[in-house]
């Protein structure tokens, strides 16, 4: 008996720990929302878009599918598409048929990202096969995905679509590694779906997978006179269901890129990508690539994402140069917020370190050096990996976990209820019709956005019947400017007449509408 349990003892930690993962974080993001921590970027914004797509398939009014109200500039209900081209979102509307409220989103993120941690155990297993401690250091990696901060924070700043690309591009590595080309070829179609720069780092994958397993690291091939000649000789040789899958992965991830960025999302925005204003100073002054590249904020960057895993993954760059497009549209961005791992412009990214860190640590069993010097130590040469690893990961999570014992810690949803919620959700209950056009500030609007119309206050809010203002978020934080501006505006504003103020809670009618 004792025996068996030993055996499976690696596996019933893993689960425990998704399982925590995935309890831990359901309830912390929910307790953020319900707390008013959360805010409508991009809490707010995503519900009301899988919402209104939920309701699309509920009432047969298939013109609401992906749809949202334009929070800048027209104020009209426009498509998902003319933000980002997150689609996959559009998956997830038959869940709100269990609950349609934003915590439906917060959960099913929490367990999706928990679950990758099995992936990291099965790659694990097959990249030690030939080590009789596969199983216990595969279940040292999976603990260094859950625990890794960069992966908690994204979880932890509301919900985004892309968060899914962690454990959806794990899952397709794994079930490449296997062999099992249709099901990793799923799992690419899902991961091109949660945002359209994604379809660059697929290509990537592609092009990997063509040269290490079409040509089977025959790197002869490439000291030799290229020609097409050779190149069809070793693709001959090579299994054409391979051939087949990484030449699918890169036309396909190319096609979304260009579809998402040349067609799709100009089509429904009316102009480029409103992304694209981050480089352009590229295009006035293209040498300023190099101070940009080379400056202490990119390495300080790769650093944070890097030593929570001991940095193993600088020693598989093969690994790490698949993620090339993330790390360049981060590092070339003239938005700081998108080298900040506090955000989630880093989801994308996580997979391949936790790759680079696999294969990096395999690598580094396999130096000569490392091998002797381990053998004048009274411990194997994978247990002093697997502790150096431990450290790494106990070390950088007490230092930028969002986790309670974190000095980065982040523990305001563990905290009292403000006294406002209970006003936030009278009115949310009152004012629950799906046709009432509701306005309100940034980080009440989540329990607001169960409906077709909905106004970010800092946005615009002259359209709405009711405008919902919690006081104390205006003049602060994110959108501080525009929700000051708007709310002087709204004292001004006949057409607005206030029926309830109380604990910094007010409401406003529109007259104008009776």
């Amino acid at each position: 008996m004792i025996p068996s349990i030993r055996s499976h003892l690696p596996f019933l930690i893993l689960f425990l720990a998704i399982t925590a993962f995935s309890v831990y974080f359901s309830l912390f993001t929910i307790l953020r929302y319900q707390k008013l921590y959360a805010h409508y970027f991009d809490l707010g914004i995503m519900h009301q878009t899988v919402y209104n797509t939920y309701k699309a398939i509920e009432t047969g009014d298939l013109s609401r599918i992906l749809e949202m109200t334009d929070p800048h500039i027209t104020l009209d209900q426009v498509k998902r598409m003319s933000v980002h081209n997150d689609i996959f979102l559009a998956l997830l509307a038959p869940a709100f048929f269990i609950y349609s409220g934003p915590e439906t989103l917060l959960v099913i993120q929490a367990i999706a990202v928990a679950l990758g941690a099995f992936f990291v155990y099965r790659i694990c297993q097959i990249v030690f096969e030939e080590s009789e401690r596969r199983s216990w250091i595969a279940v040292l990696f999976s603990l260094s995905y859950l625990l890794y901060p960069p992966l908690q924070k994204a979880v932890n700043f509301d919900f985004h679509a892309v968060t899914f690309s962690t454990p959806l591009l794990l899952g397709m590595y794994y079930f490449w590694l296997k062999k099992r080309y249709v099901w990793s070829f799923v799992f690419i179609v899902l991961t091109l779906l949660t945002k359209e720069q994604v379809g660059l780092v697929i290509s990537i994958f592609g092009l990997y997978v063509f040269i290490k397993k079409v040509t089977d690291m025959d790197f002869s091939f490439f000291k030799k006179k290229a020609s097409f000649g050779i190149l069809k000789k070793l693709i001959k040789k090579a299994d054409r269901r391979e051939v087949l899958f990484s030449t699918a992965a890169i036309v396909s991830g190319v096609v979304w890129v260009l579809l998402s960025m040349l067609v799709i999302i100009p089509y429904f925005r009316g102009s480029e990508h409103f992304g694209a204003q981050y480089y352009t100073y590229l295009e006035r002054e293209p040498w300023k690539v190099f101070p940009v590249v080379f400056r202490y904020e990119t390495f300080h960057y790769i650093f944070l994402l890097t030593a929570p895993l001991g940095m193993f993954a600088l020693f598989s760059p093969s690994h790490l140069l698949m993620a090339g497009s993330e790390f360049a549209t981060n590092i070339l961005s003239s938005n700081g917020n998108m080298r900040n791992i506090y955000f989630h412009y880093d989801t994308a990214l996580t997979a391949f370190v936790i790759l680079g860190s696999i294969y990096g640590a395999k690598t580094c069993l396999n130096i000569t050096t490392f091998k002797k010097a381990a053998k004048r130590l009274p411990v194997s040469a994978e247990t002093i990996l697997m502790g150096y690893l431990a450290i790494s990961i106990i070390v950088f999570s007490l230092y930028l976990s969002p986790l309670p014992w974190g000095h980065h810690r982040d523990v305001y949803a563990w905290t009292s209820h403000p006294g406002r919620v209970q006003d936030v959700r009278l009115w949310q209950k009152y004012l629950s019709g799906d046709d009432i056009k509701v306005s309100t500030t940034g980080h009440i609007a989540p329990f607001f956005t169960s409906r077709r119309y909905f106004y970010d206050f800092a946005g615009g809010y002259d359209r709405a019947e009711y405008v919902v203002v919690d006081v104390s978020d205006i003049g602060h934080g994110f959108q501080a400017e525009e929700s000051e501006a708007n709310y002087e505006a709204l004292q001004n504003d006949w057409r607005y007449i206030t029926i309830y103020d109380k604990n910094d809670i007010k409401v406003y009618k529109n007259i104008s509408h009776l």
